[in-house]
């Protein structure tokens, strides 16, 4: 992959962010933000793979303009859906927890001005200036390899250590990710040899489902966060006993859908020969040739 072929791959993700923010800038859609962030991660992902070019100093960053500008759109995006679920917790009830709606929207209204004015200053022109002058003349197969083989190894350390935090997983869905955006941007001759090894003999569909279930569990931590007792403490008692019975309930969920995941990573994810972090890649089962 050389210098023309990456400029092309960065130049069309930043067509889109630019088309995505401008709708995002209109009216704050919660569609529109998810649009733009979802393009973002597609860019981050690929800038990060890059950086495994030798001689390309360090991780080539999104600027902290723009950076700052998919933050706040994630934090708006968050509330947007948190009055869509406890609208829907609550669709039978004959009260819904109002106070706690209203003091969601405040915060929503207290974001926007802010994410308005760090679009108005184009973020996206200036970081494409920045990136642009970063990439390398050329992205080679074996930094491909690398760029694999490192979010693979950071999969597996988690898996076979078996430590499951929210964090854990959440750091697991990242990866796969990263792998997931960047599987059909390399173009060599043995791309279809490494996608096989990316997918450890699982489709690509059965990767696309188990990035959803992994972004509905990250969803249901988000809502339970946005739960907190403080925010209970200026509504009526009927309110807060509605959303201590839905918080209940959610954490049930929580807790179901983390054993779920976590059985189908260890059986799914983890090749037969267990994976050894410190033993070298030629002795590892995670094998990329």
């Amino acid at each position: 992959m050389n210098r023309e072929h990456i400029k092309h791959i960065t130049n069309n993700h930043y067509r889109k962010l630019k088309k995505h923010i401008k709708k995002v800038a209109e009216d704050f859609d919660v569609e529109a933000i998810h649009q733009f962030r979802v393009e973002y991660k597609k860019l981050r992902a690929f800038l990060r793979m890059i950086s495994h070019e030798h001689g390309t100093a360090g991780e080539i960053k999104i600027p902290k303009k723009l950076k700052k500008g998919y933050n706040i759109s994630g934090s708006i995006r968050d509330l947007q859906l948190q009055q869509k679920r406890i609208l829907e917790a609550t669709n039978q009830e004959l009260q819904k927890p109002e106070a706690y709606l209203t003091i969601l929207q405040r915060e929503i209204d207290k974001l926007k001005p802010e994410l308005s004015e760090i679009i108005l200053e184009k973020p996206v022109t200036e970081s494409k200036k920045k990136t642009d002058a970063s990439i390398p003349d050329e992205f080679q197969l074996n930094s491909y390899r690398n760029f694999v083989q490192q979010k693979w190894t950071a999969i597996y350390t988690i898996i076979v250590a078996a430590h499951f935090s929210e964090d854990n997983i959440h750091s697991i869905r990242k990866n796969l990710k990263d792998l997931f955006y960047n599987l059909k941007e390399y173009v060599g001759v043995d791309h279809d040899i490494i996608s096989m090894s990316i997918w450890m003999a699982k489709d690509e569909n059965y990767f696309i489902k188990l990035l959803d279930e992994l972004g509905s569990f990250q969803d249901k931590c988000t809502a339970l966060a946005l739960l907190k007792s403080y925010l209970f403490n200026s509504l009526n008692k009927d309110n807060q006993e509605l959303l201590e019975r839905i918080k209940k309930g959610w954490i049930i969920e929580k807790a179901s859908m983390k054993k779920l995941l976590v059985k189908k990573l260890k059986a799914a994810i983890v090749p037969k020969q267990a994976f050894h972090p410190g033993k070298s890649s030629d002795s590892q089962s995670l094998s990329i040739s």
